[in-house]
């Protein structure tokens, strides 16, 4: 068996119809939240199948490209994934609403090119 996903995709006046790819679909910062919700999406409905044989349990997933989101939409990213029991883990040049995040850590290197972690924030 085989299908097709269509997409439409509507933000503000701008309307992309129904369309195979998730490409161009608005700017780079549109593509990207519109790419991770479908992924997390998908992600969730395999997650609410495994659970049904064991228990709910989380999931950590890596999102790339989060510095390209307003910072609204970084939070509302990240409470869509959270409500879900997925949890995002990313990276920023960029600092953001550091309560939205569980954890925050900095990395750095040495002088021999060791990468150290520090944790900055746990919030509980």
């Amino acid at each position: 068996d085989t299908f097709k996903l269509e997409f439409r995709i509507k933000e503000n006046d701008n309307d992309t119809g129904w369309v195979e790819k998730i490409a161009n679909v608005g700017s780079d910062g549109t593509d990207i939240l519109v790419k991770a919700m479908v992924n997390i999406m998908l992600i969730n409905v395999f997650k609410e199948k495994a659970s049904k044989k064991s228990g709910d349990f989380k999931i950590h997933c890596m999102m790339d490209e989060i510095g390209k989101l307003h910072p609204n939409n970084v939070k509302g990213i990240l409470d869509f994934a959270n409500r879900r029991n997925i949890l995002l883990v990313n990276s920023s040049p960029t600092t953001y609403n550091v309560e939205d995040y569980k954890y925050t850590y900095l990395l750095s290197k040495d002088n021999r090119a060791n990468t150290k972690v520090t944790q900055l924030i746990k919030r509980l």
